[in-house]
């Protein structure tokens, strides 16, 4: 239903809150895809069922398996004409039907709540509010990030009234969909126009962008020539926002969606998105959690199209800590001075908090700040004492493994600023004030007796290599694993291999086995920081299956049948899992339903008993790992040291 009616603000165009295909009409009945839907369409009742759309099988019945979950609007099982069109399918742009957007939803869900207060004062939806109408409707406070835009900059024609035009406007411009001038930065198909890149650029008196200026702006960007052909639609060697705006300076969220879905389920998993640029990576792994609204562990493509890297309007990583105190607030995450993005700004910091205390940490986001609050490593002594370390010049540090003799703690960690893939393996002296950087590396091990560790790297394969002799070189186990993790006694290791199975290295005799056959793994995808039983026999982990569900389980590490046993719903569960020396108790952090921060809980690994909060530990901070000291007198947790 449209919300606008009539005309639009100063003779301009309609707005999105009307209808964005109004920007581009679809002739539906002329369409030329319209004879490939109807020869699909064999019942002739104006919609593709799963068997019509899918058909009878084939190398391609995956593919349209998928595109029927991501383009089915209404969720009816069903594509009608208009969702069809949605579906990319070689067809230009211009013939491509209109997709939900969810930054735009959200304006719109505003300006109804906007609507429902304004009808309260006046009577009328279509009754003009004044200055003091406005402030009896409280309007600035109904949106969040609006709460300090005033009348004026709501009545844009500043004729001292407010009309829902302009209220409509308002809003596009607060949620990114409208420039300050009225310009479209979203379109039909989900694209969003690349606002960063246009706002370094110099407009001369006539509206245009020279090719000079514009290559100045680029800088040493490669291929310079094509991407100026991408917008100069005339080839005269100028060009406007409207010919920029139908360019290569767009993200294409729909079509990224499509390409990071490897595994064809309609979901992106965390791995899924390990396939992104490097600083859109970053944004995304921030963003996972705070944008994941059904808490399902993996991304639909509503939940990706609202997330930050998607919409490149601001350097939402380039956020200041101007009063150095180590975290960012509200009136620290604004980009542009006044109305453009102070809507979505807020609905950004809104979601990145996740632990609701109205401050982003740089556990939370990435953000310019004098002041690193580092990881923190807290350990319980086997004596009852307790020290706290943190690891100088590795602020970000994770993947915690005590020492078998509880002296030392290995870390994976990098500064802020560095991507993940950046890690170095540390290791630092409980007793002493000693810190060793083992180079890069994660996710470490150690062995049996001590004198190794086992680690992974990003660039592929897990090693070993010696504590003391920094001069040997590192040893290969397997090119192809993931996390090694070496058992209690020394006489197995494990790692993730094929990225859902494990490989089972029985160290005496060198054999090697896979615990699932090869290809028949329940399991899509395995994380990392799995715990062996201190018998040697059962791993517990954390995997995602096919189906979306995500497990904490236990399987057995022997036999050609391996037995599985799932033992908590892991979409609560992180990823660090430690299995006590008692051999009953597996440990894990977790963010309770309700609560603030993350917690280890424990459950025992033979009954089906709820998870309980494990204790002692730190309960005024995030608690992220965990793990004990072969005897069990020695445990360390990491905390991130952001209490409220």
């Amino acid at each position: 239903m449209p919300l606008l009616g009539g005309e639009s603000v100063q003779g301009q165009a309609p707005t999105r809150l009307q209808s964005l295909d109004l920007e581009s009409p679809i002739d539906l009945e002329n369409h030329p895809l319209l004879p490939v839907f109807k020869s699909l369409d064999t019942d002739k009742n104006g919609e593709l069922s799963e068997a019509e759309f899918v058909g009878a099988g084939g190398p391609d019945a995956r593919l349209r398996k998928r595109q029927l979950q991501v383009f089915d609007g209404n969720r009816d099982g069903n594509l009608n004409f208009a969702e069809f069109l949605t579906v990319p399918m070689g067809q230009p742009e211009d013939q491509r039907g209109v997709i939900d957007d969810p930054v735009i939803m959200l304006a719109e869900a505003r300006f109804e709540d906007v609507m429902k207060a304004w009808e309260k004062v006046t009577g009328s939806r279509d009754e003009p509010l004044t200055r003091p109408a406005f402030e009896a409707a409280k309007l600035s406070s109904i949106v969040p990030g609006m709460e300090f835009i005033d009348f004026n900059a709501w009545d844009q024609n500043k004729d001292g009234q407010l009309t829902r035009e302009e209220a409509a406007r308002t809003l596009e411009i607060a949620f990114g969909i409208r420039t300050p001038n009225g310009e479209l930065l979203r379109n039909a198909t989900g694209r969003v126009v690349d606002w960063i890149t246009f706002r370094r650029l110099k407009i001369g008196p006539n509206g245009m962008i020279s090719k000079a200026d514009y290559f100045e702006a680029l800088g040493a960007t490669p291929d310079k020539e094509m991407w100026l052909n991408s917008i100069d639609q005339n080839r005269d060697g100028q060009f406007n926002y409207a010919e920029f705006a139908t360019g290569n300076h767009r993200t294409e969220p729909v079509g990224m969606f499509l390409n990071l879905d490897a595994d064809l389920n309609g979901n992106l998993s965390l791995q899924e998105l390990e396939a992104l640029p490097e600083g859109w990576r970053q944004m995304a792994n921030f963003s996972f959690r705070g944008f994941d609204d059904d808490q399902d562990g993996s991304i639909s493509l509503p939940e990706y199209q609202l997330m930050p890297h998607c919409n490149l309007l601001a350097g939402w990583m380039e956020a200041v800590d101007t009063d150095h105190d180590g975290n960012l607030a509200p009136t620290e995450f604004v980009f542009i001075p006044g109305l453009p993005l102070a809507a979505l700004a807020a609905e950004y910091f809104n979601r990145l908090d996740v632990d609701h205390d109205r401050l982003l940490s740089l556990d939370e986001f990435q953000f310019t700040s004098r002041v690193q609050r580092p990881n923190v490593i807290y350990a319980r002594m086997s004596d009852g004492s307790e020290v706290s370390v943190s690891i100088p010049n590795f602020p970000i540090i994770y993947s915690p493994e005590v020492s078998p003799d509880g002296k030392w703690v290995a870390v994976d960690g990098w500064n802020n600023g560095q991507p993940s893939t950046a890690a170095h393996i540390i290791v630092a002296s409980l007793e002493t004030e000693e810190v060793r950087d083992l180079g890069i590396g994660c996710i470490p091990h150690w062995s049996a007796d001590g004198k190794r560790i086992g680690y992974s790297r990003y660039s592929g394969g897990v090693y070993i290599r010696d504590i003391e002799d920094d001069t040997a070189s590192a040893e290969l186990v397997d090119s192809q694993g993931w996390s090694i993790q070496f058992s209690r006694d020394g006489s197995k290791a494990a790692w993730v291999i094929e990225g859902n199975n494990f490989m089972i290295h029985d160290i005496a005799s060198g054999e090697k086995r896979r615990v699932f056959p090869q290809r028949k793994s329940p399991f899509r995808y395995i994380e990392h920081n799995f715990a062996w039983s201190p018998d040697a026999m059962r791993l517990c982990f954390k995997g995602h299956r096919p189906s979306g569900a995500i497990d904490v389980a236990i399987v057995s590490a022997s036999g050609e049948q391996p037995e599985l046993k799932v033992v908590f719903d892991g979409k609560e569960a992180q990823s660090d899992i430690a299995w006590h020396p008692d051999g009953k108790r597996i440990m894990f952090p977790r963010v309770a339903p309700g609560s603030p921060r993350s917690q280890i809980y424990q459950i025992q690994a033979d009954s089906d008993e709820p998870p309980r909060l494990f204790s002692p530990q730190p309960n005024d901070r995030n608690i992220i790992g965990i793990s004990f000291s072969r005897d069990g007198k020695t445990s360390v947790f990491m905390t991130t040291n952001n209490g409220s």
